[in-house]
C-alpha cells in the first residue's frame, strides 16, 4: 500500500521539476530574443547616427570651401568689373553716349545678354540705332511673346532666340553703316539674310536677324535624406 503512494508522489515531483525547467527555458528564450532584437535596433540606430554625423561633417567642410570660393569670386568680380578700359575698349564710366560705349564690364555683359524677354526695350534700341544712321521708314517686325516667352530662372540657363524682321529706307552707305552697327553691337545680332532694292541714294532693305536673351541663373540649395 505504501509503494503506490511513493511512486505517485515521486511522479508528481518529477512533473513539477519538468514544468519549472520548461518555464525557465521559455524565460531564457524570451530574454535572449529580446536582447537580440534590442541589439539589432541599437546597432541600426548607431549606424544611422554615424551616417548623420559623417554627413554633417561633410556639409560643414563643404560650407567652408564655399565661403572661401565666394570670397575669391568677389575679388575676381571686382577686378573684372573695375578694369579700365572695359572689355570693349571704352572707358569704365557711365557715359552711354561715348564711342565705344563706356560703362563697367558687368553692365556691358548684362546689356549683351539680358536676363529678361524685354521686347519693348529691344525695339527702342533698334529704332534708335536706325535713327542714328538716318534710316527712314524704319520697321521692326516680330512677335511680342512677353506673356509666354519669359522663362523662369534656373540652375543651368541657356540663351533663347528672338527672331526679327527689320526694314527701312536710306542710302547704301547708311544701310551699310546700320548693318555694321549690328555687328559691333554689345548685344549679339545674328544676321541671317538681307535683300536690297532701289538706287544707291534711295535704297530699301529687308533684313532677317536673331538676337537672344538668357534667363537668370539660380543657385540650388539641395537636401539629402539620410537613411
Amino acid at each position: 500500500m505504501k509503494l503506490p503512494k511513493f511512486q505517485l508522489s515521486k511522479g508528481v515531483k518529477i512533473n513539477g521539476t519538468e514544468s519549472k525547467v520548461l518555464v525557465t527555458m521559455a524565460i531564457i528564450v524570451a530574454v535572449s530574443m529580446f536582447c537580440l532584437i534590442s541589439s539589432k535596433q541599437l546597432l541600426k540606430q548607431a549606424s544611422y547616427q554615424r551616417k548623420v554625423i559623417n554627413s554633417k561633417n561633410a556639409a560643414a567642410n563643404q560650407l567652408k570651401q564655399n565661403v572661401t570660393a565666394a570670397q575669391s569670386l568677389v575679388q575676381k568680380y571686382d577686378l573684372f568689373n573695375n578694369t579700365n578700359p572695359n572689355i570693349i575698349g571704352g572707358k569704365n564710366t557711365k557715359d552711354q553716349n561715348a564711342v565705344p560705349p563706356d560703362g563697367d564690364n558687368s553692365r556691358i555683359v548684362l546689356d549683351a545678354l539680358p536676363s529678361k524677354y524685354d521686347f519693348p526695350a529691344l525695339l527702342t534700341s533698334l529704332y534708335k540705332l536706325m535713327g542714328s544712321e538716318s534710316i527712314s521708314s524704319p520697321s521692326v517686325s516680330a512677335t511680342d511673346q512677353s506673356e509666354t516667352a519669359s522663362q523662369p530662372a534656373s540652375a543651368s540657363p541657356s540663351p533663347v532666340a528672338m527672331p526679327l524682321a527689320i526694314s527701312g529706307t536710306g542710302s547704301y552707305s547708311s544701310i551699310l553703316a546700320f548693318v555694321s552697327d549690328l555687328e559691333k553691337s554689345v548685344r549679339p545680332f545674328d544676321v541671317t539674310s538681307i535683300s536690297l532694292s532701289g538706287s544707291n541714294d534711295n535704297m530699301t532693305f529687308n533684313l532677317s536677324a536673331t538676337t537672344y536673351y538668357q534667363p537668370a541663373k539660380t543657385v540650388d540649395n539641395g537636401s539629402k535624406e539620410i537613411q
